[in-house]
């Protein structure tokens, strides 16, 4: 491989292998079972099940039967099978959460998600969201923009613009109960773990794109689903930085083990308006 990787072929080849990786774990959802648990602060990271190593284990082997010469990171690396194949040292990264949102997916919720991403040199270069109960994508990719399509698409072409659309006025947050608090005097706020609810339905990031949700903000959010989330967030007309409104390293110093402080919103006007409410608004005792 050149050291200026096939981006758009590597996604193209990606697209069904996700799509089949989707529909496993839909036939299997409602007998679901697996590891009780994994080390976690809470259900939502402690989730863990057949399908997350399953995924991990099929992707791992659709990647190094086209591009062996890759990097590859996937959530449940301590259980991987293939690991010891991949170049650690290689300039082109492929990074997974084979389930992302473990937690809905038990509980026979459709918000979960796919999420792989694609970094070259520590630069996101591509990111893709695909929801299976869905058969939706959302991605982004460097040279094309913000994209979606159903799950019948192959190719980027096939695929239609992607913006997300504010108004809302719903924020999500996580492990930030002060800045639950400080949003909740405009907006309708609420945290993803504490404030659980499945009649919501509002669980996934991906409401950016549909008019449900203008933000999240959180503190130690992973790169490897928040952030490559937050990079097709920003490609699709979106707004990203840390909660202090510096610029968020993950787009330029991607590293899939690493967090951050994070604030995603829909639009310029959202974010601004976030920004200056955390910045003016007390803090209150929790």
């Amino acid at each position: 491989m050149s050291d200026s990787p096939p981006v758009k072929e590597m996604v193209e080849y990606l697209l069904p292998v996700l799509v089949t990786a989707g529909n496993y774990a839909l036939a299997i959802q409602s007998r679901i079972s697996g590891p009780e648990q994994k080390p976690g602060d809470n259900p939502w990271t402690q989730a863990v099940t057949d399908a997350d190593l399953s995924i991990q284990n099929f992707i791992e082997v659709a990647v190094l039967a086209r591009y062996p010469e890759v990097a590859f990171f996937g959530e449940e690396q301590a259980r991987s099978l293939n690991d010891r194949y991949f170049d650690r040292d290689a300039p082109v990264l492929i990074s997974l959460d084979p389930v992302n949102g473990t937690f809905l997916y038990k509980n026979q919720m459709a918000g979960w998600d796919i999420v792989l991403s694609i970094a070259h040199r520590g630069r996101l270069i591509a990111a893709v969201s695909y929801m299976p109960a869905r058969a939706v994508f959302y991605l982004a990719v460097n040279g094309f923009g913000a994209l979606t399509g159903s799950s019948g698409c192959r190719r980027i072409e096939a695929m239609q613009p992607l913006a997300t659309v504010p108004g809302s006025r719903v924020c999500l947050t996580y492990q930030a109960p002060e800045v639950k608090q400080q949003l909740r005097s405009r907006f309708d706020a609420f945290d993803i773990v504490t404030d659980y609810d499945p009649d919501r339905c509002l669980d996934n990031l991906n409401d950016l794109f549909t008019g449900r949700l203008d933000a999240f903000a959180c503190r130690r959010g992973d790169f490897l689903d928040w952030g490559a989330t937050a990079y097709i967030v920003a490609a699709a007309g979106g707004r990203v930085s840390c909660l202090d409104g510096q610029p968020l390293p993950v787009f330029d110093r991607f590293d899939p083990e690493s967090t951050a402080d994070m604030l995603v919103a829909a639009s310029p006007e959202v974010h601004r308006e976030i920004l200056d409410l955390l910045q003016t608004t007390p803090r209150q005792e929790q």
